[in-house]
């Protein structure tokens, strides 16, 4: 008999109910930033400054100033749509989890984005590599979702990123201390569910002569999942959660997208989280065999001493620090269908 831990026994009513009390929270840090935006702890800043209208995908979807991600600049402006996202559950978590939730890129800010991507690992370490995971298609209903900003085929396959950006017609600009090249390696389709692809990100000077360390890009493209909506499958998305995580090197964050960083990537992040860092979904490493060298029960042990619903406070944290993240209630539910999934087909 699976021994589930007490929140994944509760109905769909009460996970609704649930849903609700966290977007009324949400509701009210917007009223507050709204109100007072000078003081409220809120405030989005200068993510709705008119200047940086064209750096946001989307109109209602933006960065807290608390914790949104600053380019590293010389000149100019330090925006981009992106926060940096931390999981601590008290009594839960074995180890911190450290993200980037971040929109996907549009033709007008790509560039920014690798930027973002090079300054948020140690410059200094040649064996250090950067994680992404792209949790939408490229394009839904004839609308583009997400530019395509990574090179995808050919061993000479390369893109240049400038070491200066400028908006045309924009009087917007980022100067960076560095151009930088992202050049195509390898890639693999993996269960017709996610394709990977292997990158090599450098720092370059005019000439295209390499000015520091490397960092190895993996670059994860999962397409099988729409917009506003849940994934349709549990295996897929967790062979997705074990692949990004075993590649990332510990202390550094994994950046998540979708097309605007908060439904599908807090789902995600929600999700990679509980698996990997939790004491609830902590493999037992010392479960006993039987006689036939099988087994016996569940890796999967719930914390008897834990009365608090452990998605709930994931959940509760990532919307503090992103707007929106884990948007719809069916996206909140499907993180319990899979919590749930894994106690009754747990690894082995």
């Amino acid at each position: 008999m699976v021994s589930l831990p007490k929140y994944l026994k509760q109905s769909d009513r009460e996970l609704e109910n649930k849903f609700r009390f966290i977007q009324h929270q949400e509701d009210a840090r917007i009223r507050d930033a709204t109100m007072d935006p000078s003081n409220s702890k809120w405030t989005f800043g200068v993510s709705i400054d008119d200047s940086n209208r064209y750096r946001n995908r989307y109109v209602n979807i933006m960065p807290y100033e608390k914790n949104r991600v600053k380019l590293n600049v010389y000149n100019g402006n330090d925006y981009m749509n992106a926060s940096y996202v931390k999981v601590n559950v008290s009594g839960q978590t074995m180890k911190p989890g450290f993200y980037i939730a971040t929109q996907g890129p549009t033709e007008r800010t790509w560039d920014q984005f690798w930027q973002m991507c090079y300054q948020n690992y140690s410059e200094n370490d040649s064996n250090d590599s950067v994680v992404i995971v792209m949790v939408t298609p490229l394009v839904e209903y004839n609308r583009e979702k997400c530019y395509q900003y990574w090179p995808r085929g050919g061993s000479s396959d390369s893109i240049r990123i400038a070491e200066k950006v400028q908006d045309p017609g924009e009087d917007d600009v980022s100067e960076f201390e560095h151009a930088l090249k992202i050049e195509y390696a390898n890639s693999r389709r993996y269960d017709d569910c996610y394709t990977l692809t292997t990158m090599r990100l450098v720092p370059v000077d005019e000439s295209g002569e390499e000015l520091g360390p490397a960092k190895t890009v993996h670059h994860f493209y999962f397409d099988q999942w729409r917009d506003m909506s849940k994934p349709e499958e549990v295996i897929p998305i967790m062979k997705l959660c074990q692949h990004s995580h075993s590649l990332n090197k510990a202390g550094n964050p994994i950046i998540v997208h979708c097309s605007a960083g908060v439904g599908r990537s807090g789902t995600f992040i929600a999700l990679d989280h509980m698996l990997h860092d939790t004491e609830d979904f902590k493999i037992d490493a010392e479960q006993k065999m039987s006689s036939g060298g099988q087994m016996v029960g569940s890796p999967l042990h719930p914390d008897k001493g834990y009365d608090h619903d452990l998605i709930e406070q994931i959940v509760l944290q990532l919307r503090a620090q992103r707007l929106k993240m884990v948007q719809m209630s069916d996206q909140y539910k499907f993180i319990y269908h899979a919590a749930k999934y894994m106690y009754q087909h747990p690894p082995h």
